[in-house]
């Protein structure tokens, strides 16, 4: 197995064929409204309108650059956008794969109208918010339902896999990992090692929702991705609630407090728990916010 553009792909020959094309995806430089469109097209929180220099367009273009191991430097820089444009384009192929759109999606880098009805369309099918935007989770499930369609050789008489080995952690303390865990929905014992069936089963799940490697071990790559997606997620919650919200990478008694703030406003069950769904919601309800 090996990543590309953030997707677990199979070894399989159309899978192939995707990867290969993709590494020619990028035909010209992108003006930045192309740029901008791109990256709130595949889940990222920036104005389709706006200046590389403004704060939540660096925010954006940081975050994807930090996620996918790019120069980090807040601009148009050339491997952002070749990464961006090898993620188009291989999104549109598998788009056009599962959803055959007519007319077919062009294998192109850019991210416009066609595009956004064909991902709303494939949303539809899979019971996801049906937004138009490629987030990552609905990449992981295009990709998946590109593996699934594909026949696999069954291996039959394998060993058991090794047990897997405590992580060392360098980006929080396992408390604040388990934290991470049931602030995101996942019922795991607070007293238990990460090691704990339970907690691998939740590691394992987000780690395949964020396109890493599913060890079930909270390894460099997936304390990165954590801290990502919470610093994003009080982010966006600091922009919907108007507050003074601190941008941090832990799921605490004052994140708890503006899930449960945000959840109140717009109708949901005032749990204080962001599981997926309220995740996506507060990413749809933050675009909105800040093209309004």
């Amino acid at each position: 197995m090996r990543r590309i553009s953030g997707w677990i792909v199979g070894s399989v020959a159309a899978s192939l064929v995707l990867c290969q094309s993709a590494y020619a995806a990028r035909t010209q430089d992108y003006t930045v409204d192309q740029f901008l469109s791109v990256l709130n097209g595949l889940g990222y929180a920036v104005p389709t309108q706006g200046a590389i220099g403004d704060a939540q367009v660096q925010q954006g273009v940081r975050q994807f650059q930090i996620e996918f191991r790019l120069p980090v430097d807040g601009r148009m820089n050339i491997p952002t956008q070749d990464r961006l444009a090898e993620i188009v384009r291989t999104l549109q192929l598998g788009l056009n794969r599962t959803v055959t759109p007519n007319p077919q999606l062009p294998g192109s880098q850019f991210y416009g109208k066609q595009t956004e009805s064909a991902v709303r369309q494939f949303q539809q099918q899979n019971r996801l918010p049906a937004t138009g935007i490629a987030t990552l989770e609905t990449r992981q499930r295009l990709n998946d339902v590109l593996n699934d369609a594909i026949p696999r050789s069954q291996v039959t008489g394998s060993a058991p896999s090794a047990p897997v080995q405590s992580s060392t952690l360098s980006i929080y303390t396992e408390p604040q990992v388990k934290a991470i865990l049931t602030g995101f929905g996942y019922d795991i014992n607070q007293q238990a090692p990460l090691s704990d069936a339970p907690t691998q089963r939740a590691i394992r799940e987000i780690q395949k929702i964020y396109g890493l490697s599913e060890t079930g071990q909270v390894d460099r790559a997936t304390e990165e991705k954590l801290s990502s997606v919470m610093r994003n997620l009080r982010n966006n919650l600091k922009a919907i609630l108007r507050s003074d919200f601190a941008i941090a990478q832990y799921y605490d008694p004052a994140t708890q407090a503006a899930v449960r703030q945000f959840q109140s406003r717009f109708g949901l069950r005032a749990t204080g728990v962001a599981n997926l769904e309220t995740r996506s919601r507060i990413d749809i309800e933050a675009r909105r916010f800040r093209r309004g």
